[in-house]
């Protein structure tokens, strides 16, 4: 009777010990997903591309405009 009880109490601490890994595992890897995408926001900050302006004329044509200042 108590060895059943040992045994069932060993299963549920494996599964619980299996659980916390799984979920530990995610965990990390939801972290390295965090700082990429931070990394990545950052990247788009520093580093935009120039602004281009055009502008068309009345009849269709796309003109390139200068650069504000």
């Amino acid at each position: 009777m108590l060895g059943q009880r040992h045994e069932i109490a060993r299963l549920q601490s494996d599964l619980y010990r299996d659980a916390f890994r799984k979920t530990l595992r995610w965990l990390v890897i939801s972290v390295f997903i965090m700082f990429a995408l931070i990394a990545a926001i950052i990247y788009l900050i520093f580093f935009q591309p120039s602004v281009h302006y055009y502008a068309n004329t009345i009849d269709g044509k796309i003109m390139d405009m200068p650069k504000p200042k």
